[in-house]
């Protein structure tokens, strides 16, 4: 722009002073042009400065007005934050925790404390139920596989925990086929701790009151969960009763 403005104002600079000369008064005398010339030559030159110095200043208060940004003055893009690191649980072995229980005794206290483990733990971790035993397969070879990666074995204990007794007056805890009782012996015979888990106000059986396989059980420490409100206070003891065997 003042590139332009400066093409304007040269030719009219030169052409200022003769116009001057040429309207000059003929009458006047010789000596005095030479003075009035200049006089005029200056005063034109300082209107056309004026003039560029008025055009300059609001070309340059415009360009003010629409900053323009340099390329490393525009704004940067925010880069995607990073996911949120969470800290995960241990690698426990899938199956570390196994749940020994006698449906007829305890299976609605055990559906609860087993719904508190896995939200600590996870499904995986904690085996509750023997499923249906496929045809065919000998179900102590079957509880042997699901007790192979076992850590710790909690036995739900209630207060029909030994079995009503049958037809020929022996509870169900002292048939050898029991598969309470089997579990029970798998874990006790690989020295798999066994935690007695008491509900229903029942008591660790007497060495006298079990099978000769079983009378370890006598002696471990057991916990007693009881109901609400008392229930998640329990199952906090239990849950950090149980971590140390699941890292050994």
């Amino acid at each position: 722009m003042q590139r332009y403005m400066g093409y304007f104002f040269i030719p009219l600079l030169v052409w200022m002073p003769r116009m001057a000369r040429a309207q000059a008064p003929a009458y006047e005398p010789q000596s005095s042009t030479p003075l009035s010339s200049v006089f005029i030559y200056l005063l034109v030159i300082g209107v056309v400065g004026f003039i560029v110095f008025y055009v300059y200043r609001i070309y340059t208060t415009r360009d003010k007005e629409t900053p323009h940004r340099r390329p490393e003055e525009q704004p940067k893009a925010q880069s995607a934050q990073k996911p949120i690191s969470v800290p995960t649980a241990p690698n426990y072995v899938s199956g570390s925790v196994f749940i020994s229980y006698r449906r007829d005794d305890s299976a609605d206290i055990t559906g609860r404390i087993y719904d508190r483990l896995i939200q600590h733990f996870s499904r995986e971790i904690v085996f509750k139920d023997v499923d249906s035993i496929p045809l065919g397969i000998d179900f102590r070879q079957h509880l042997e596989n699901a007790l192979s990666q076992c850590r710790v074995l909690l036995a739900i204990v209630g207060s029909d925990w030994a079995g009503s007794e049958t037809a020929g007056g022996k509870r169900r805890i002292d048939d050898p086929r029991d598969h309470l009782r089997l579990e029970l012996e798998v874990a006790l015979a690989r020295n798999i701790p066994v935690i007695p888990v008491l509900v229903r106000r029942a008591s660790i059986p007497a060495e006298d009151q079990l099978p000769p396989s079983l009378r370890s059980l006598a002696y471990r420490n057991g916990i007693q969960i009881r109901p609400d409100p008392d229930f998640h206070g329990d199952m906090d003891r239990l849950i950090k009763g149980i971590e140390p065997h699941l890292t050994r």
